[in-house]
């Protein structure tokens, strides 16, 4: 298992940072995650790199979000 972690823009209540959880949570694979509103952060754990999927489904729910550790990053670094 894998820790993955993202950063998360535009989250500026507990609303917001449920929505992203649950974004999170619904790509397959993805476990453990962890949501901090005030660094801005998703962490995640994951058996397959979901960095791909995560940044769709939470930008696609309107917060702008980017990959910062993991393996996709370490690739394209």
């Amino acid at each position: 298992m894998e820790k993955y972690t993202f950063n998360v823009e535009k989250m500026t209540c507990d609303g917001c940072v449920a929505r992203v959880k649950a974004a999170a949570e619904s790509v397959e694979h993805v476990q453990h995650v962890v949501v901090d509103r005030s660094k801005k952060l998703l962490t995640l754990e994951s058996e397959i790199d979901p960095s791909v999927k995560i940044v769709e489904q939470v930008t696609a729910i309107g917060y702008p979000t980017e990959i910062k550790t993991g393996l996709f990053k370490k690739l394209f670094s």
